[in-house]
């Protein structure tokens, strides 16, 4: 029994570091689309968004388009969050 406590401790250990890498990653990307949609509304060229190979997606739904998977993303992360405070509570038990 208090082997596998342990073993289940150990294993929640692990996954920590790994959903906290999750967890900023989907963060820092909901920032990144935002930004990029707003400067490619308002004229920066160089950043280039498709909805399939081939299909461009136009300038004036940038930032509807990329509102709406900055918050699919931010959805997940706290999803990811809770996981990791999960794993926090369950260590401490």
């Amino acid at each position: 029994m208090v082997i596998l406590q342990l073993t289940i401790r150990f294993l929640l250990l692990l996954t920590i570091p790994v959903l906290y890498v999750l967890y900023v990653g989907l963060m820092l990307c909901a920032l990144l689309i935002l930004l990029a949609g707003i400067l490619r509304t308002f004229g920066i060229e160089q950043i280039q968004m498709s909805i399939w190979q081939g299909i461009e997606l136009p300038a004036v739904l940038s930032i509807p388009i990329s509102l709406a998977v900055s918050i699919l993303l931010v959805i997940g992360s706290l999803y990811v969050r809770r996981s990791i405070r999960y794993c926090i509570v369950r260590i401490r038990i």
